[in-house]
């Protein structure tokens, strides 16, 4: 009798180590706020009767979709964990992003911004003056204001990276946390952009044509004329076309540099990393046209959104602890 039920016991353990969870607690956390944000763009949409072309951004919802049907296809029936991760955590990135980049662009227009005289202010306290900077740059070292331009667009490529290395080597704890790191640290840009409006210095200064092609400035006058009339007039019709960075203050390509240092650490990525980004600063100020306080406040909300995603993923062990204590 008791061979019989040693039997049952190993069979029904091998049926439990064979079934395959599609997602996992943490990439469920992620894709809920991702989820959030999508219902917020249609509620939001509705709300400030903002017209959308849904079909220009089909493309990138499709391939984030399709991602994440492929990395619950690769868990289930293929057992590769680590490429599953990584393709699910791609996904949840894309849907996040895309989604909050038409929310920010929803709350348009926003004719007056009211931290500005400050963010200026405090610029020229330190004898900083971005248009005077660029020309500067151009002038002096156009090749190395070249480089910054290419340092400063691989913000995004940077973010894929680190998902790429901590999904390919197993660390699902940490890019879970990077994820909602973060989705909330975007979020905390929306509220402190929502409670004090606020733009970039390419609205407010034209730079010579000659300086913007020496250096290839990224947030040239042309962009500041686009910002400046969203700002002003709205955006009659959001489309992928009209995606555009529309914040100042915090600076959330401060917040991306940071997840790439911090989430890098302890991996075979994180010095190339570490010296990329220390270029990533005078990037930031010259082709991002971006305030000193810009920066400080990037990194104040990363370690906020930081606190906050460990907190949120500790709210799931905290419960399974009590679940377990109950039951025994």
């Amino acid at each position: 009798m008791s061979k019989g039920l040693t039997v049952v016991d190993v069979s029904v353990a091998e049926e439990t180590r064979n079934y395959r969870t599609p997602l996992q607690a943490g990439e469920v956390k992620y894709l809920s706020v991702a989820l959030v944000a999508f219902i917020a763009v249609v509620v939001l949409s509705a709300i400030r009767n903002q017209a959308i072309d849904w079909m220009s951004f089909l493309p990138g919802y499709g391939y984030a979709l399709g991602l994440l049907a492929i990395g619950l296809y690769i868990r289930v029936f293929k057992a590769a964990e680590r490429i599953a991760a990584l393709t699910v955590a791609l996904s949840g990135y894309a849907l996040f992003g895309l989604s909050m980049g038409i929310v920010f662009h929803i709350y348009m227009p926003r004719p007056e911004p009211v931290l500005d005289d400050l963010l200026l202010g405090f610029d020229h306290l330190f004898g900083y003056h971005w248009p005077d900077a660029v020309e500067w740059l151009a002038s002096n070292y156009a090749w190395f204001g070249r480089v910054l331009s290419h340092v400063y667009l691989s913000s995004f490529a940077q973010l894929i990276l680190v998902i790429v290395v901590l999904g390919a080597t197993g660390r699902n704890d940490k890019l879970n946390q990077l994820l909602l790191t973060g989705m909330f640290g975007l979020f905390i840009t929306f509220v402190v952009w929502q409670i004090f409006p606020n733009f970039s210095m390419g609205i407010h200064y034209p730079i010579p044509a000659e300086a913007e092609q020496a250096i290839r400035l990224v947030t040239n006058t042309a962009y500041g004329e686009m910002l400046k009339d969203a700002a002003l007039n709205g955006i009659p019709l959001i489309s992928n076309e009209t995606m555009m960075g529309v914040v100042a203050f915090p600076s959330y390509h401060t917040v991306m540099t940071c997840l790439t240092v911090w989430f890098l650490y302890r991996t075979v990525a994180f010095w190339p990393a570490l010296m990329l980004n220390i270029l990533m600063v005078p990037a930031i100020h010259i082709h991002g046209a971006h305030h000193i306080l810009d920066f400080v406040g990037g990194i104040i909300v990363f370690f906020a959104a930081l606190w906050v995603s460990k907190a949120y993923l500790m709210m799931e062990l905290k419960g399974n602890k009590l679940a377990s204590a109950s039951e025994s």
